[in-house]
């Protein structure tokens, strides 16, 4: 993989409300509004609708701080969110089924060609792919951009990715304004002397997640919930309880995937 940038930039914000986005499913048909439309119709894409988000095939799994949303990809689609268009669908479909024996070699025929992913965070800071939330102070986040690449991909694919990729997310991206916009708000809302007297209402989705047989950690039944958030903000709770490593819990990963999974093949 090859890891272009950091774009970076200062943000009067706490660097939590960016993660607590990151799994944020349900604002994209309204936050994004504005951009959606533009992007689906230059696209040739279907509108984004509420109605599509919730009955989106994606699930959420959260295991040990992390978060990943996913989806059953028994479709054979490509596995790119940015620069796949009508005109260049073509193309990572080829790239897909040239690559697809060594990924399925290497993380097994379940993982290759059923688990596709979707947004994530890495506990604590990282979110959406290669991208950092770093605290500043308890409201001003340095955050970190950067755009990740195939490195053996064909040129015109990484060019497509880093042009899609920056289109919407980055300093400039149409999406991250939009997310920036929310962040600065939320935060001076949540600084408030009336805010900070009401609790954050995180209760969409209780009782709809639990163990899987495939995967692990708590996986939600459906795509929008508040699973993400509420289990983020319990885990860092934890940390900053804890009295040392020790009383840190971590859950095994006790899934049996086929492959190897790694580095080097």
């Amino acid at each position: 993989m090859q890891a272009l940038g950091p774009i970076k930039w200062l943000e009067p914000v706490n660097w939590k409300t960016m993660v607590d986005n990151c799994s944020d499913n349900y604002h994209v048909p309204t936050s994004h509004l504005s951009s959606a439309r533009v992007q689906t119709r230059w696209l040739g894409r279907p509108r984004l609708s509420h109605e599509d988000q919730f009955a989106s095939p994606n699930r959420h799994a959260f295991v040990n701080g992390h978060g990943v949303t996913f989806r059953d990809a028994d479709d054979n689609a490509p596995r790119y969110v940015h620069g796949m268009s009508s005109e260049t669908f073509r193309l990572f479909q080829e790239y897909h089924d040239t690559t697809m024996p060594e990924v399925e070699r290497r993380l097994g025929t379940f993982r290759a060609r059923r688990v596709q992913l979707a947004n994530h965070s890495i506990f604590p800071n990282g979110i959406l792919g290669l991208r950092l939330a770093l605290p500043r102070g308890p409201l001003k986040t340095e955050f970190w951009h950067f755009v990740l690449l195939d490195r053996d991909a064909p040129e015109v694919l990484k060019r497509a990715i880093r042009i899609g990729s920056q289109a919407n997310n980055g300093a400039a991206g149409m999406f991250e304004q939009d997310d920036v916009d929310n962040w600065r708000q939320v935060t001076a809302a949540s600084a408030s002397h009336f805010g900070r007297r009401h609790p954050q209402e995180l209760s969409m989705g209780v009782g709809q997640a639990g163990p899987h047989p495939d995967y692990p950690g708590l996986v939600s039944e459906r795509y929008i919930s508040e699973n993400n958030q509420r289990l983020f903000y319990l885990r860092w709770e934890e940390f900053m309880n804890a009295g040392s490593w020790a009383d840190i819990s971590l859950d095994p990963i006790k899934a049996r995937f086929d492959g190897t999974a790694t580095m080097r093949g």
